[in-house]
């Protein structure tokens, strides 16, 4: 699919739909995570950087109501990939930029081509949750429900007045 990615329903509506195309009633909304979310899942249990990068964003994206549980999968990747990525780097420090084959010629570190990637998939996936600053300047973020007095307005029972 080319172009812009779109954006979602609600923050269409937000903005007023500027753009008067019909806003899709049946978007699926998803549930908000509880505490238990920060404990990393099982899918991180033998790597620790991972979890610590988990215990470190789960709270961060729950609290500013930014990740669902939907988001699960996306979160135990950017982790992974950030475990991966100073796993690398520190062989890159250990070993070097480059290294010699066995037959002596000198080429540059695997280690830093994993590094590389690793680090790519992270902005990535940064960019997805809305870890960086330009992806947080667009972000709107949505009260609770009911917390608008709109939303009180139209929860509340119609009475014609004849």
């Amino acid at each position: 699919m080319r172009g812009r990615k779109p954006k979602p329903s609600a923050q269409r509506a937000l903005e007023g739909n500027p753009g008067h195309r019909p806003l899709n009633a049946a978007e699926p909304q998803l549930a908000a995570p509880t505490e238990a979310f920060d404990e990393p899942p099982v899918d991180l249990a033998n790597d620790d950087r991972a979890q610590a990068e988990w215990r470190r964003l789960a709270p961060l994206l729950r609290q500013a109501r930014q990740i669902t549980e939907g988001d699960r999968g996306a979160l135990v990747a950017v982790c992974q990939q950030w475990s991966r990525y100073q796993d690398a780097t520190e062989r890159v420090q250990r070993h070097g930029m480059v290294v010699k084959t066995p037959s002596g010629y000198p080429i540059m570190s695997p280690y830093l081509t994993i590094a590389n990637k690793a680090l790519s998939a992270c902005t990535k996936l940064w960019a997805e949750l809305g870890l960086t600053p330009s992806s947080r300047s667009r972000v709107t973020l949505v009260g609770e429900p009911g917390a608008d007095e709109f939303d009180s307005f139209l929860q509340k029972p119609l009475r014609l007045v004849t």
